[in-house]
């Protein structure tokens, strides 16, 4: 029989607290739960189910929530939480910014539209582009993905020792460099397909002056811009899930450095 003190109780209380706000962490800052349509008490009730079926396995010291341990305790919790999350939301980012740059080529930076994704206003190719990345994040299990992140990172960084080494500081800094040089190589061939484009166009303006840019060249750059992105879909996609495998990799590499992750 198994009997529950009130001590019992109040560790495993404490345990269950530092547990969600890891969790909590995560949830604010990965992709997908970190939208405005997923409300406040969704992700409360998210992260503390999370929390009750992980509370058997994960182990902890004990520690007094009120002291200067505890405080450290859950600043820790908070950090590694929001680093797993932020290493897949730079992936995100990366794809807004590839979007970002082919609307530029596309003459469509102007049309901008409410992004749900983020709240704030962006255009039209890059809410294409995150929406596809939502897919493809869906496609290949992403939130299973940043499960298991989770649940390594427990392991690796135990609750009362969750801070980020120097070492992990150095490699989430690199983490980013890569993210994002990755999606300029995802969206170069389009980019310099449009250059391509553009530069037609310029010298067209120039063998026959009589054309009127504004009313010649944008449809033409809009037109190809459009073409170019359905031919591209399927490198597009190939392209975002290999930066969400590059983003699970450097979560890895930033939270198990200790454990040869």
């Amino acid at each position: 029989m198994i009997v529950l003190d009130a001590p019992h109780l109040l560790d495993m209380l404490v345990i269950f607290m530092l547990v969600s706000v890891r969790i909590s962490a995560m949830l604010i800052s990965a992709p997908m739960f970190s939208t405005s349509s997923v409300s406040v008490p969704i992700r409360v009730v998210i992260a503390f189910s999370i929390a009750a079926l992980m509370l058997e396995a994960v182990k902890a010291p004990k520690i007094d929530i009120l002291s200067a341990q505890g405080a450290l305790a859950i600043a820790g919790e908070a950090l590694i939480g929001t680093t797993i999350g932020f290493m897949f939301q730079m992936a995100f980012s990366a794809i807004s910014m590839a979007g970002e740059h082919i609307s530029s080529s596309m003459g469509l930076g102007f049309a901008a539209m409410i992004d749900p994704q983020t709240g704030t206003q962006s255009p039209v190719i890059t809410q294409f582009m995150t929406v596809m990345m939502l897919l493809v994040f869906m496609t290949v299990e992403g939130p299973h993905i940043l499960l298991q992140q989770l649940a390594a990172s427990f392991q690796a960084m135990p609750i009362g020792d969750a801070l980020l080494r120097p070492d992990a500081i150095l490699n989430l800094s690199k983490a980013g460099g890569l993210i994002f040089s990755a999606a300029l190589l995802v969206s170069l061939p389009i980019i310099l397909a449009l250059f391509l484009v553009t530069l037609l166009i310029g010298m067209l303006t120039r063998v026959a002056p009589q054309l009127n840019l504004f009313s010649v060249g944008f449809p033409i750059s809009i037109i190809a811009g459009l073409l170019l992105i359905m031919i591209a879909i399927p490198n597009l996609a190939n392209g975002m899930a290999g930066l969400i495998d590059e983003a699970a990799k450097n979560s890895r590499a930033i939270l198990l450095p200790a454990s040869g992750g």
